[in-house]
């Protein structure tokens, strides 16, 4: 057996369908695969179990093992102790078998268990192997910054001499500067005098003259029109940002419009659902 610490859970989740219907349907109070799915099929994969009355009630038993008595509720502690003893060992016994998780079901008259067999597993991605978390706003905008640098292998376009990758067919205007570890989207205008520095543009944007992106995450078909500044914020697809519109730190959900003039920093913009 070997015990690391310096792993970490990318919260990427596979599994059969059937399997993980299965247990949601023995299991009704589970709500969460991370805090309850997860565990209990780790736990479980570990215990041979005879009937499926502990697996459909872990709630009301405790013990995952049938022949085990349990202690007196008036403080039996040595019978508790003894209880605790034969469930470990039973649970040592059979860590060395194949790693099961094992489902069971009654035959209609309630006599013979069914048994169904379950892998566990874990894949753990190599160094050369690109895999991080992501769950945050800041952990979006770096594997952003992350697929247009250093693991840029992950984008099958055709990267330019400067660095940055450019999709097919990209409009550019006059004295416009894409610089490096950014990327342009297929079918995404610039007009003239634009900056966009450390960003990705997604695809088929129109973005109008005299614009700085910096540091940023523009998706697709977003409109962003003459004079505006963004600046390390998030764009959802289909937003349309009127004339001189600055943005400092914001994330503007889908389909959303700032109208001309607007000034926001730190802010999370969105569409009031109807």
């Amino acid at each position: 057996m070997e015990i690391r610490s310096d792993l970490m859970d990318a919260h990427l989740y596979a599994f059969k369908r059937s399997v993980l219907q299965e247990v949601l349907d023995l299991n009704y109070t589970f709500q969460s695969l991370k805090q309850d799915v997860l565990p209990y099929l780790v736990r479980s994969q570990l215990v041979s179990i005879t009937t499926c009355r502990d697996i459909q009630r872990p709630h009301l038993n405790q013990s995952l093992l049938n022949g085990i008595p349990q202690g007196e509720e008036n403080g039996n502690e040595k019978g508790s102790s003894q209880n605790n003893q034969v469930l470990v060992s039973r649970i040592l016994a059979n860590a060395s078998t194949p790693s099961v998780h094992e489902l069971c079901s009654e035959d209609p008259d309630g006599s013979v268990p069914i048994r169904k067999t379950h892998k566990c597993c874990a894949y753990i991605a190599s160094s050369s192997r690109y895999c991080v978390r992501l769950n945050s706003i800041q952990a979006f905008m770096d594997i952003n910054r992350d697929v247009t640098g250093e693991a840029d292998h992950l984008l099958s376009n055709t990267s330019s001499d400067c660095n940055n990758i450019i999709g097919p067919s990209p409009k550019l205007g006059t004295k416009t500067n894409v610089g490096p570890h950014c990327m342009l989207g297929e079918g995404s205008e610039i007009g003239d005098k634009c900056q966009v520095k450390r960003s990705v543009i997604g695809r088929h944007c129109r973005i109008g003259s005299h614009v700085k992106v910096v540091n940023s995450v523009v998706m697709n078909h977003v409109t962003i029109c003459d004079g505006c500044i963004i600046q390390g914020s998030v764009i959802c697809s289909n937003v349309q940002l009127q004339e001189r519109v600055v943005l400092k730190d914001c994330q503007v959900g889908a389909g959303f419009v700032v109208t001309a003039g607007s000034e926001y920093k730190g802010e999370s913009l969105a569409r009031k659902e109807k």
